[in-house]
């Protein structure tokens, strides 16, 4: 694995705990070990760089693998989340348990590594775990959407069916204290540093009213690519006494942000009460909208729809803006479910 995590001291999960991107390259912490197996043109070009600074200093050594690691960006194009509409089972519901997190410090390779190669494997075989994707922020927005929301660098979407969520919770409990779901060196289990909670579908997928889909070139291109895929995590709490209108607001938002470019589905959600004889606050707002969107440029997409916002295209929601949490995620998996094990 290629680690080149950037950090900052005055965000959770900096130096100190190690966790959150940043765009200081000056503070990027490389695995030089990691490189070492990068495949294909990326890992040449770090063989001829480590034999031409063999005899360099370490300080050369970093700035050439940090100009190597940003022309070997690994590009965010895995579909997003399951197909279809996301509706659940007759006489069941539909859930998406969000689990954010930061590795132990120096421990981030191996927290990849158990999180993508084991543990999701472990959980989807369980009856109600549907199927899992794993996102890491993307904290380089300049300027940034909103100010929470930058506490975790990783994300794992569950996504789960039943008629509660109380037993799909209880199986992994059960699954974990058994051993049949392994634990990971480098999740912090005990430092209290992990959020997110269990959000429950409260519509159906909505996509482009004008029929447009993610871009794909087509087979004769040979020169086009693939735009980048987003996962848009807008979580927030309406103004008091503004329920009823924040409501109505969001279903509107959604048909409007969907005529920007770039912006090509949206899913809502509400934060699911906690099973019985549980206890524990919820860490995130109340309401979710999961947007999917793709562009060459992050970057873009926010100004876009800045830009729609400018224009009166798009409205203000009557939402707590203190609390209120738009980030971007990448995925770094694809969608998988129990069948991709059976294989």
């Amino acid at each position: 694995m290629v680690t080149t995590t950037r950090k900052t001291e005055d965000e959770p999960g900096g130096p100190a705990a190690g966790g959150l991107p940043s765009p200081a390259a000056d503070r990027m912490m490389i695995d030089v070990e990691g490189w070492r197996r990068v495949p294909g043109e990326c890992s040449a070009m770090l063989e001829a760089i480590m034999v031409a600074a063999s005899a360099a200093s370490r300080t050369l050594l970093k700035i050439a693998l940090i100009a190597l690691a940003t022309t070997c960006l690994v590009h965010a194009q895995w579909s997003l989340l399951a197909p279809g509409m996301r509706e659940a089972p007759a006489g069941q519901h539909r859930y998406a348990m969000l689990v954010l997190a930061n590795p132990v410090p120096g421990l981030e390779q191996e927290f990849n590594d158990w999180y993508t190669n084991t543990h999701m494997g472990d959980l989807v075989q369980l009856p109600g775990w549907t199927g899992a994707q794993r996102f890491r922020i993307v904290s380089n927005l300049n300027p940034r959407p909103t100010k929470e929301g930058y506490r975790h660098g990783y994300l794992i979407v569950w996504d789960q069916e039943g008629t509660d969520y109380a037993t799909p919770q209880r199986l992994m409990t059960e699954a974990i204290a058994g051993g049949k779901s392994r634990r990971g060196a480098g999740f912090d289990y005990i430092g209290g540093m992990g959020g997110g909670g269990t959000f429950q579908v409260i519509g159906p997928r909505i996509m482009r009213a004008d029929g447009k889909r993610p871009f794909m070139p087509d087979v004769s291109d040979n020169k086009t690519t693939r735009p980048d895929r987003y996962l848009v995590m807008d979580f927030a709490n309406p103004l008091p006494g503004k329920e009823s209108e924040f409501d109505a607001a969001v279903n509107q938002r959604i048909k409007d942000v969907l005529t920007v470019p770039g912006w090509m589905a949206a899913q809502r959600y509400g934060l699911a009460p906690p099973p019985v004889g549980r206890g524990g606050r919820p860490n995130k707002p109340q309401f979710l909208t999961m947007w999917e969107t793709e562009s060459r440029d992050v970057n873009e997409l926010q100004t876009r729809l800045d830009e729609a916002a400018k224009a009166g295209k798009v409205k203000a929601l009557p939402i707590d803006e203190a609390t209120w949490e738009f980030t971007y995620w990448k995925p770094i998996t694809p969608y998988i479910t129990k069948e991709d094990f059976e294989r």
